[in-house]
Parts: structure tokens; sequence; C-alpha cells
């Protein structure tokens, strides 16, 4: 039985039965309740992130953030040297204007970090002609699902790592082609990442 109530800073909290309760293994599933029980029942309190220029704070999503980052680094899942909590913010910011339930019109994209279907797709582990795009540390949720801050940030962060993790055989690899290929591989995706560096710098 899932019993769902809503804090202050608009953030739903759901409670799971405890049989999903437990974390998954590395080569196992992440499902919505597990994303929540994980977050809901850390003890850790984390610092504000700086707010972005031009922005409001939001500091809700300061401790999403940064529990999505660190947790998915504890399970193995690379990210470039110098990654920081803020350019996460700062991509929010670029990519939805930090509305949880932003949707771009003829693309699938949803929430704050604008997931696509097809990145929900490759997470969940799905083989396409015997090749596995992501090995591990599989999500599954729902397009809806995205629109919940906790579940979007969980999921946008492991995503960003998943494109850190394609540019391992690169010569360049730093946090400025992570940001470039979270969008496209293309003089938009770098015209995009030069665009959250430079907000990043101004915000910091």
């Amino acid at each position: 039985m899932i019993r769902e109530y809503t804090y202050e800073n608009g953030m739903k909290k759901t409670v799971v039965h405890t049989s999903i309760r437990e974390e998954p293994d590395k080569r196992q599933t992440h499902f919505h309740a597990n994303l929540q029980y994980l977050y809901w029942h850390s003890s850790k309190r984390y610092p504000k992130i700086s707010k972005i220029r031009g922005s409001p704070a939001h500091h809700n999503i300061d401790s999403v953030i940064q529990f999505w980052l660190e947790y998915w680094r504890s399970r193995g899942v690379k990210f470039p040297a110098g990654l920081e909590p803020l350019h996460i913010k700062t991509l929010i910011a670029v990519e939805s204007s930090f509305n949880p339930k932003a949707k771009v019109s003829r693309t699938s994209a949803t929430g704050l970090m604008q997931i696509l279907e097809t990145a929900l797709t490759s997470l969940e582990g799905v083989e396409v002609n015997n090749w596995q795009e992501v090995p591990d540390n599989h999500i599954k949720v729902s397009p809806k699902e995205l629109e919940d801050p906790i579940i979007n940030i969980a999921v946008g962060i492991r995503w960003l790592g998943h494109k850190f993790y394609l540019l391992r055989n690169h010569s360049r690899k730093g946090v400025k082609e992570t940001l470039r290929d979270y969008h496209s591989r293309s003089i938009y995706g770098r015209r995009y990442a030069d665009n959250i560096i430079r907000l990043y710098n101004r915000s910091k």
C-alpha cells in the first residue's frame, strides 16, 4: 500500500510498502517507489546551493540535487571531475526555468531536467540488437512520474552520468563535453554547454 502527502515545498513524499524499500543492487532496477524511499529516508542534511542569476532561489531542490549526485557516485556512476551541484541547478534553470511540469511541444521532454522518453527507454536497460546502452543502475519510471522533482532529478543526474560514460574513450571528457552531450553532440549542444557554463560562472 502506498500513501502520499505533500510538503510545504510542493514535493510529494511517498511512503511505500516495506517489500520494496530496500535499495536495489547494481544490476537491479530502481522504480518510482525505490527512488522516493531512498530520498525521503536519508537523514543527511545538505547546504544551500547558490541561486541562479536571474531566477528565484529555488532552495527546495538543493538537497535533492546533492542527494542524487552523491547517491549515484556511491553506486559507481562516474561524473566528470569538477562537476558541482551548481552545474546541475544551472542546467535545470536553462532546461525548464524550474518548472517541474515543463514540456516542450513536439517532443517528449518532461520536467525539470527535460527527460526524453528515449532516455527512459535506455535507462531501463532495454537491449536493442543484443546491445544494452546502459549496463547497470537502471531506472524504470513513467513519463508522468517525471513531473515529480525528486524522480526527475534522480533520472536526470543518472542520465548525465551516462553521457559521461559514453565519453570514456574520448580525449576530451570534462564538464563542458558532458553538458554538451546532455543536449546533443552538435553545434547546438556546444552552444547549450557554453550557456550553462556562462550562467554557472555568473551565479557562483
